[in-house]
């Protein structure tokens, strides 16, 4: 049993660091944004889009070995399914943000003025999600029966997202921009919503696990 609960351990320490690297890709994402909306030249933001590719590539180091530790059976059965599920879910917030970077600079899109108030408060928003995600998974491995609020607070800000997402879409198809302006704006304000959606996912997989556990 000692070397069980040795295991567990473990594997909530590695959880706990995917998470964290996990949260830093996304913020690292929304600092490149951030960057792009306030004017800083492409090679700066280019840099930030490559420090957000390591800190996935560091993710998924975390995430690998986390999952080496659950199917060595450090957790039991149902519970190692119920976490690699999260964890593997949890992972493709951060590829989701390494991709929205990379459809930033590679296409070097030109976010329109009028949308930036918009977009700044989306990847404001995306990153409260992400913290509430992050407090919902840990609580879960923890007992701590707040874990279903902040799963609760990830789908109200998944909402939130939505609606920003919807509102910036209209704004851009009022404008006088290009047609193929306005389509490359548009799929990144998607990316962004996905990422949010991604978000919501793993949050309903915390709330079954929490519903699985119980008496």
């Amino acid at each position: 049993m000692g070397f069980r609960r040795n295991r567990a351990s473990r594997v909530r320490t590695l959880v706990a660091e995917h998470l964290a690297t996990v949260e830093e890709a996304v913020a690292t994402m929304a600092r490149g944004i951030q960057a792009h909306l306030d004017g800083q030249p492409w090679d700066e933001i280019e840099e930030i889009a490559v420090e957000t590719h390591r800190k996935e590539a560091r993710a998924d180091d975390v995430r690998r070995t986390a999952e080496q530790e659950m199917v060595r059976g450090a957790l039991l059965a149902g519970t190692r399914r119920s976490l690699l599920d999260i964890v593997e879910g949890v992972d493709g917030l951060a590829n989701a943000a390494e991709g929205a970077m990379y459809s930033l600079t590679l296409q070097r899109i030109a976010l329109p003025d009028l949308l930036h108030p918009l977009i700044r408060d989306a990847l404001g928003t995306i990153q409260e999600q992400v913290g509430d995600l992050k407090a919902a998974v840990l609580g879960l491995l923890d007992g701590d029966p707040e874990a279903i609020k902040h799963a609760e607070e990830v789908e109200r800000k998944e909402s939130r997202v939505d609606e920003l997402q919807r509102r910036a879409i209209a704004r851009l198809f009022a404008t006088d921009l290009p047609l193929a302006e306005k389509i490359l704006v548009r799929e990144f304000l998607e990316r962004l919503a996905a990422l949010s959606d991604r978000a919501e996912d793993v949050s309903d997989l915390v709330v079954m696990a929490v519903a699985v556990r119980r008496p």
